[in-house]
């Protein structure tokens, strides 16, 4: 049985399994909620005022000081005004990206700036019989987007229903719109029998994929293609949803749940590619009301920017602290909900509120629509 990759990751929710997106949900335990907004337009030179459009101050000049600008005290909330549909969101310094799907499966790359309510496209598309799925920047604003198989055959395995992509290649994308590597990673993503649902590059260009299967692994390549690691957990120990990202220091962590402690403790972990093992940094703990946390990217004044249901973290690694923290209820959107996530260099994080639909007589067959589509902007560290 062959099926299109939102009718999958329907079958893989209502299987109990971990699923990329759902009606509105990473997890399976919940749908989305419609969230009760304010819209509230932002200008387009918001990114560079790094204050949310609303404060009115103007930040000083590159090189002229090294304070930080003061951020809005209020989230922003704009409507999405393209017609294509818009399933993932990443952001380097000056721009956003926007991975697009249209209704026949063909998908592309949007880019924008902050504050902007739609994008141009790149000259960037994917093949034939594959889809772009998920997405990110390295330190030098370059993107990463993972294309693999539009159709994947849902098999079981092991009393498991898993997606095992055939075809999978990591592209990396210039800031200008330029394909300079087209990494095919096929041999080893098909012996783990996955389809990739988080990407991260740390800062030296190792790229990191993140999966379930019979538990939890990540496989680490070099900037050029090569394999260098499977970093593997047991999944009676540790759960790992999508929560995997680079922190401010270029390493990439990511936030595991502790199965064993059971009471709702995660932990925040370095992920070593070179070596293949879980860093250090395990005596990190968070404690939650037993979500789990989804989203993991660097931040402007703090060393990770982790969401989860219960909110946004901003998280200090030397201090094992959150610095601050902005709850789910300050929120202009549900946290039960599935939102890619990017902090821009203005310190905002941005995140991208999908309009995902379901088929009421077949609750697995699913798609994104454009209309209805919106982007959050929260201010996440007020200074």
């Amino acid at each position: 049985m062959r099926t299109g990759k939102y009718r999958l990751w329907g079958m893989l929710l209502l299987a109990g399994a971990v699923s990329l997106t759902g009606c509105g949900s990473t997890e399976s335990k919940a749908d989305v909620m419609a969230a009760d907004v304010q819209q509230t337009d932002l200008p387009e030179d918001s990114a560079d005022s790094g204050s949310g459009g609303d404060s009115g101050i103007t930040p000083q000049e590159s090189g002229q000081s090294s304070v930080l600008p003061p951020l809005s005290t209020e989230a922003q909330t704009i409507d999405y005004k393209g017609n294509v549909p818009v399933d993932w969101l990443t952001a380097s310094s000056d721009a956003i990206y926007l991975l697009s799907k249209d209704q026949d499966g063909g998908s592309g790359i949007l880019k924008m700036k902050p504050g902007e309510a739609d994008g141009e496209a790149l000259q960037v598309t994917a093949p034939d019989g594959m889809t772009f799925s998920v997405m990110t920047t390295d330190e030098q604003g370059n993107l990463y987007v993972v294309a693999e198989d539009r159709d994947i055959e849902a098999v079981m395995r092991d009393d498991e229903v898993v997606c095992p992509t055939e075809h999978c290649e990591v592209w990396r994308v210039s800031p200008s719109g330029e394909v300079a590597a087209k990494l095919d990673i096929s041999e080893y993503v098909k012996q783990e029998v996955f389809s990739p649902c988080m990407i991260a590059v740390a800062g030296n260009g190792d790229i990191y994929l993140s999966t379930q299967n019979d538990g939890t692994a990540v496989l680490a390549f070099d900037a050029e293609g090569n394999f260098l690691n499977k970093i593997s957990y047991d999944y009676k120990v540790y759960g790992l949803r999508t929560a995997m990202g680079r922190g401010r220091d270029g390493k990439v962590y990511a936030v595991l749940r502790d199965n064993v402690a059971d009471d709702g403790t995660s932990v925040i972990v370095e992920l070593d590619g070179r070596d293949g093992h879980i860093g250090d940094a395990t005596s990190f703990m968070l404690r939650s009301d037993g979500s789990f946390y989804s989203n993991v990217c660097p931040g402007r004044d703090c060393d990770l920017v982790i969401f989860g249901v219960e909110g946004i973290l901003g998280y200090d690694l030397g201090s094992a602290n959150s610095r601050w923290k902005v709850p789910a209820g300050k929120l202009p959107f549900s946290t039960e909900g599935s939102y890619p996530m990017a902090a821009l260099t203005d310190g905002r994080v941005l995140f991208l509120d999908r309009n995902i639909q379901c088929d009421e007589d077949e609750p697995t067959n699913m798609w994104v629509e454009a209309e209805g589509t919106k982007f959050h902007y929260v201010p996440a560290a007020q200074q």
